[in-house]
This record gives structure tokens, C-alpha cells and sequence, in this order.
């Protein structure tokens, strides 16, 4: 402790303590006067040698006392030191000449001795300061006593020193013992066999420590390990708590070398209950002058603390990536378009019986799987938004496990309760969810097995662990047999390219986990090395009830190949398809490539009284006007405009709610020739009722 930073004698307002010289005192405001202890030869000359104190009868009274005391000259040299002075402070040297602010190493320390005496002296009024205090090479916590006193003609000022130290130490003792009791942390105690200075060679002190044993703490220590109280644990060496192992002993190492100081860490811990748990540990060494007696040991289970950071960490890395894949998925599905659609449109060229057509339609199906392709990286990328509607938990179940393990030697256990609540999904991306994790249970088992499939309503409320939105769920356990999972590889199951597996792209989980994400439901997954990995999924529940499904025609039927369609996209490849395609089956086609263009040409055949029946808009143009705006400009002009919407990428909510926004319907790029024809059939449906009711 520096001089500038050194602590003062603060006051004590309890200066009632035993031990002192109470027989001697006399009024606070005055002098003790101690003539009357001595003959009157002694102090009739105005002088007195102090000397003679050691054999007088006051010096054998101060001897006698067990509270160390000092007298102390105007000049501030000690007269006189009592053996318990000299036991207290562990010091034999000659005090003899020595000043009362030499007794105190500290400088700071010191020099508030140094005032506080001559305040003494001045006022001639008792003082009373409690605090530690290094004194000489003992440390103490002391309070101390001042008051002057008259012998002869010179005055002097008697002091003397309490020693606190072990009260302090009960106390303390006392306070640890109720805050451990209480604290929602993990506290132990442990005792070395014996003590041990602190610069012993680094072998031995760790193994001491190693050996220390477990002496008291509290009941969230003792339940970390399964205990119902500290009591069990007693005796429970230190090295079997925490072994010493390759990386723990880099930890040992740097806590023994720089002396036992406050040392945290953090550990992961696959053996204890309850699977995989993380810790924030704290120890702390008992040292005392330079010995180590034992230590302590604080630890937090910050698991579910970890496993909330490692979801918003996740979601964050998806969502960087998914940004690149949304975009890469876009401009691919532009591309398929062009294949799949030129694909469709020559397979009309042709007879079915042709050479070419059986060579067309396996390109075409080629393409479509590539389209399933990249429709995963658009759900697994900010598009891909669920189109939802409140569907049956228990029939997509069934749908996808008699599908996915149709002719396998896996079969499934079904457990629904007939209470089920309905959720409110996008049937297509749960049921793209669930059929890779049928997958994935069909794989793990190459010998065949079971699987356990259950679904149950699951109220969440604000008090509970699972790091989900209050409400009530549907939670839904896939669990196969197979050969499980290892602690590593299940905390990167869900990460983006990540796989075990000889094929596949390691899109799967992570695409899983994404639609999950955007239906605000949870996914998670536990597993054990041969015995075999559980799904849990939560979906919200839907307040609806559950609709019939509804007829959809898709027939060519009743369509009339007339009308004029204007085609706006600003890639020439589709534009070009567009033509050829819409001019074959007889419509009369007109191409733009932005929607400002879309605009001026619509209006132009409104004036020429040859108005457009369908407008198909692509609903991005980079760099231009796109369908949405052009669409609010158009129904200025005519507000009976019949629009339908196309993209290749579904981040934006038009594709999911486009009648919202004013479109009577929807192609998602990329499209075929029948894809057209349906959308159209659909909207030249509405021109003819239109005409029908005027």
C-alpha cells in the first residue's frame, strides 16, 4: 500500500472494550495523573527518570496487563514496551530510541500514527481507531487506545493495542457460513492434509492439492453431483472433482505458480447427469502468511445460459450465410427457368412415341430435382417464407414416415392423443422438416429398427427453461435406434455444410432448423453413442380449427388460347421463352424487360382500345422498376388489371400473400410450361366472369 492511498485511524465509536487500563482512567477530558503511584521523593524534583520504570510499581502493573501497551514521550520515542507488545508483534529487538510511527512499515500508515499522537498530545483527550494494521512483521486487525498521562513533569501517552484479529475471524467465518447457505452457487471448502509454504516446487504443492479433501460448502455444490447435501461429499478428494488431465494441468499449473490467487474458468462436462453441462468455475487459494491451507471451490452451471448464446450465435451464422445462398439461389432459378421451360416447350414439338421425348422428359426431371435444390437454399436463406396455414400434425406424420420408409426394413411407432391441438405451418416446408428426419432415422439404421414417433400438446410458460416464446405448442419426439451421435459432432449438427455422411450436401439439418426458426417453433436433438438420437420439435398452435382441403384444377379444360398477355422480366432467356410458349398456344404476346417499360405499354393499349388481359411481372428487377411498384402504377391506369407475380426469390411476403398486393396469382421461378398454363387458365377464369356479369 502506497503512501498516497494509505487508509486513516478512522474513529471508533465503540471505545468501550475490556482489556484496557481501566483502573488507571480518570475523566475523558483530562490527564491521567500517576504521581500518586509513586513516593513523593520520585516527583518532588519535577523530574523522573523513566528508567526507573521497569522497577517501579507502575512498570510491574503494566507488565502484569495482557494487552499490549506502550508509553510513548512528547517526543514520540517509546519509553516503554510491555511483553505482551513484544509477543504481539514477534519481535525481539531493542525498542530503545525508537519512534511510535516506526513501528509501522507502511509509510501512509505512518505518518497517520505520527498525527494521530500529536493530537493526542495537543488536545489531551483519549482517542480510539480501529482498522488492520501491519505493525513491525505482524498484521493485525487492532484497535487502538491513546490517552495522555502525567508522571513527574513529563507527559506521556499511553497506548495500547487490542488485537481483534480472531474476533474478526469468527465473524467472518460466521458470514461465510450464512452467505454459502443461500448463494445459487456451487461453493465447497477444501482442507490440505497439512499447510504448506507457497514456494515449495510446483510437483509436490499439486499434489497437495490434488489431495485436498472436501470440509463443508452448500447444497447446489452437492447437487451438481447428484448429492443431497455437502455431507456426502465430505472427504471426496479435490484430484477426483477435478482430475488432472492435459488441459486441466496447464489450469493447475498457472494457479500454483503465481500463488493460489482468484483463478476463473470455464469447463464442459460430458459425465455428469443430465448429458453435456457447462460450468463458470472459480477457485480461490486459503492462503495466510505465505501457507496454503486449503482452497475454495465456486461453480455455476451456466448450461442453459450457453445453450440461448449457442442459438443466437447460430441463427446469426445461418442468417450471414443464408444471405449469399438467397442470393445464388435467385439467380439459379432464373437459369433453370430457362432450361426447364425450353425442355417443356420442345417436348411439344414431339409425339410422345418420339427418340427425343423419353431423353426430354429424364432432362426435365433432372431439372426439377435441381429446383428442389435450390428451393432448400431459399428456405434455408432469409426467403423461402411460409405460406401457412393450420394443418393436422398427425396426418403429415403418418404421410411422411409411410412415404419415406415405404419398402424398408425400418418401421415406425405412431403415438398421437386425440386431443391434438392443430398448428399453423407451411405443410410443404414441415413436411420437407420431417421427411429429413425420417431420412436421417432410415440411415442410422442399416440393419433395421424402430422407430418411435409421438406428438403432444405442450403449454410454455414465462417461467420455463425451454428458450422459446411463451404459448401453447405442438411438440413432436422422432427417435430412431441407430448408432447415435458423438458429444462433438451433435454441437455442430445443425451448422451449414456439416455432415458425416459419404453423400450429401450438409444442407439438410440446417435447412431444418431454419424453417423451424421462421414457424417460431424450436428444433432440438439429444443423443447417445449406441443407443440412438431423438428430434424434439415445437410447432405453435393454431387457434383454428381445422378446414377441409379444397378442389385445385389444374386441367387444361375450358381454357380459351385467345387474348393478349404482356410478359415483363428482365432476363432475355425468360422473355424469349415466354414468347415462343404463350405464341404457340395462341396468344398474342408483348415483351418488356422493366416495369417502368410494363407501364408505358399497358397504358398505350388502353388507348389504342387493345387492352392487355394478363400481365405476368417478375417482382425484382436490379437496377429498375419491379412488379409491386409497377403493379400500384398500372391499377391508377386500370384497377381491374389482372397481374401475376414471378420470382426466383421468396424473401420478399408479396410471394406469400400476393393477392394482398393486388395479384390474382403466383409463378415461382423456376417454371414449366404446365406451371403457366395453370396460372393462366386461373386468371382468365376471372376476365371471363367479369365479362359474364357486365
Amino acid at each position: 500500500m502506497g503512501h498516497d492511498d494509505s487508509p486513516s485511524f478512522l474513529p471508533n465509536s465503540d471505545s468501550n472494550s475490556t482489556g484496557n487500563l481501566s483502573a488507571l482512567r480518570g475523566d475523558a477530558t483530562e490527564t491521567i495523573d500517576l504521581n500518586a503511584l509513586f513516593s513523593p521523593e520520585l516527583t518532588d524534583s519535577g523530574f523522573f527518570d523513566l528508567s526507573t520504570v521497569n522497577h517501579s510499581t507502575f512498570a510491574k502493573l503494566l507488565q502484569a496487563i495482557s494487552v499490549p501497551t506502550l508509553l510513548v514521550a512528547r517526543s514520540h520515542a517509546i519509553k516503554f514496551a510491555n511483553s505482551a507488545f513484544m509477543k504481539t508483534v514477534r519481535d525481539s529487538l531493542d525498542l530503545k530510541g525508537a519512534t511510535f510511527s516506526s513501528l509501522f512499515p507502511n509509510p501512509g500508515e505512518a505518518r497517520q500514527a505520527q498525527l494521530l499522537l500529536e493530537k493526542v498530545f495537543e488536545e489531551r483527550r483519549p482517542e480510539v481507531r480501529e482498522r488492520v494494521l501491519q505493525i513491525r512483521k505482524m498484521k493485525i486487525w487492532a484497535r487502538l487506545h491513546l490517552r495522555t498521562i502525567r508522571l513527574g513533569n513529563e507527559p506521556l501517552v499511553l497506548v495500547q493495542i487490542e488485537n481483534l484479529t480472531a474476533q474478526k475471524q469468527l465473524l467472518s467465518i460466521q458470514k461465510y457460513k450464512k452467505l454459502v447457505k443461500i448463494l445459487p452457487i456451487g461453493i465447497a471448502e477444501f482442507a490440505l492434509p497439512r499447510q504448506l509454504e507457497c514456494s515449495l516446487p510446483f510437483d509436490r504443492l499439486l499434489s497437495s492439492v490434488l489431495d485436498a479433501r472436501v470440509v463443508d460448502g452448500n447444497e447446489q455444490f452437492a447437487s451438481i453431483y447428484s448429492r443431497r447435501s455437502i455431507s456426502e461429499l465430505t472427504g471426496t478428494r479435490l484430484g477426483v472433482l477435478l482430475p488432472c488431465t492435459s488441459k486441466s494441468e496447464v489450469l493447475y499449473k498457472q494457479w500454483i505458480q503465481t500463488q493460489f490467487p482468484i483463478r476463473s474458468f470455464d469447463t464442459r462436462e460430458t459425465d455428469l447427469p443430465g448429458g453435456v453441462r457447462y460450468f463458470e468455475n472459480t477457485l480461490i487459494g486459503n492462503v495466510n502468511n505465505n501457507r496454503l491451507s486449503g482452497l475454495w471451490w465456486l461453480k455455476l452451471d451456466v448450461s442453459e445460459k450457453r445453450k440461448t448464446e449457442e442459438e443466437i450465435a447460430k441463427s446469426k451464422k445461418i442468417e450471414s450465410l443464408g444471405i449469399l445462398a438467397g442470393g445464388i439461389a435467385h439467380d439459379f432459378n432464373n437459369l433453370l427457368t430457362g432450361v426447364l421451360g425450353n425442355i417443356s416447350l420442345a417436348q411439344t414439338y414431339l409425339t410422345p412415341d418420339h427418340r427425343a421425348f423419353d431423353r426430354l422428359e429424364a432432362a426435365a426431371d433432372a431439372s426439377k430435382r435441381a429446383r428442389e435444390l435450390t428451393h432448400q437454399l431459399l428456405t434455408f436463406s432469409k426467403g423461402g417464407l411460409p405460406i401457412k396455414t393450420t394443418a393436422s400434425v398427425a396426418e403429415l406424420l403418418r404421410d411422411s414416415a409411410g412415404f419415406v420408409l415405404r419398402g424398408s426394413s425400418v418401421r415406425y411407432e405412431l403415438s398421437i392423443p386425440h386431443d391434438l391441438w392443430s398448428v399453423e405451418i407451411d405443410p410443404g416446408q414441415v413436411g420437407q422438416v420431417v421427411n429429413n428426419l425420417f431420412i436421417n432415422a432410415l440411415q442410422a439404421m442399416p440393419k433395421g429398427g424402430t422407430i418411435s414417433v409421438q406428438a403432444e400438446n405442450c403449454p410454455v410458460d414465462e417461467d420455463s427453461v425451454i428458450p422459446i416464446t411463451p404459448g401453447n405448442y405442438v411438440r413432436i419426439h422422432i427417435q430412431d435406434q441407430g448408432v447415435g451421435i458423438t458429444p462433438d459432432n451433435i454441437q455442430k449438427i445443425f451448422d451449414p455444410y456439416f455432415t458425416t455422411k459419404k453423400t450429401g450436401s450438409g444442407l439438410g439439418l440446417t435447412t431444418a432448423y431454419s424453417i423451424i426458426k421462421k414457424h417460431d417453433g424450436l428444433i432440438t436433438v439429444g443423443s447417445q453413442v449406441g443407443v440412438g438420437t431423438t428430434f424434439c420439435i415445437y410447432l405453435p398452435a393454431s387457434q383454428a380449427s381445422l378446414r377441409s382441403p379444397l378442389g385445385h384444377e389444374t386441367g387444361n379444360a375450358g381454357h380459351s388460347s385467345k387474348g393478349k398477355i404482356l410478359v415483363m422480366d428482365d432476363e432475355e432467356l425468360i422473355r424469349d421463352l415466354a414468347a415462343e410458349l404463350l405464341t404457340q398456344l395462341g396468344y398474342e404476346v408483348s415483351l418488356v424487360k422493366d416495369g417502368a417499360s410494363a407501364i408505358a405499354v399497358y397504358q398505350q393499349a388502353r388507348n389504342l382500345g387493345e387492352p392487355f388481359d394478363v400481365v405476368i411481372m417478375d417482382l425484382t428487377i436490379p437496377g429498375g422498376m419491379g412488379g409491386k411498384e409497377a403493379l400500384l402504377r398500372i391499377r391508377e391506369l386500370d384497377p381491374k388489371v389482372r397481374a401475376i407475380v414471378s420470382s426466383g426469390y421468396c424473401n420478399d411476403p408479396v410471394m406469400a400473400d400476393f393477392s394482398e398486393y393486388g395479384f390474382v396469382g403466383v409463378l415461382r421461378k423456376p417454371y414449366d410450361a404446365g406451371d403457366v398454363i395453370e396460372q393462366l387458365v386461373s386468371a382468365l377464369k376471372g376476365v371471363a366472369n367479369e365479362g359474364m356479369t357486365a
